[in-house]
C-alpha cells in the first residue's frame, strides 16, 4: 500500500506527473492516492524530493 505523509508533503504535484497509472490527484485537502490503481512501481516514492511517500505493505494477487 502506498502511503502520504501529510506533514511532509509539499504539494509539489512532482509525483503526479510520474504515475503511469494516474494513482495520484491532489485536491485543496492535499494528495490522494487511489489503491486500487497504484501498482507500487515507486517511481513517485524515488520522485518525491522530501520522501513523503512511502509504501508500507505488498498487495497481494490473487485469481479471483
Amino acid at each position: 500500500m502506498l502511503e502520504v505523509n501529510c506533514e511532509k508533503c509539499l504539494d509539489c504535484a512532482g509525483c503526479i506527473c510520474l504515475c503511469p497509472e494516474t494513482a495520484l490527484t491532489i485536491n485543496l485537502t492535499g494528495l490522494h492516492i487511489d489503491q486500487n490503481a497504484c501498482t507500487l512501481c515507486a517511481l513517485c516514492v524515488r520522485f518525491c524530493p522530501v520522501q513523503a511517500l512511502e509504501i508500507t505493505e505488498k498487495k497481494i494477487l490473487t485469481n479471483s
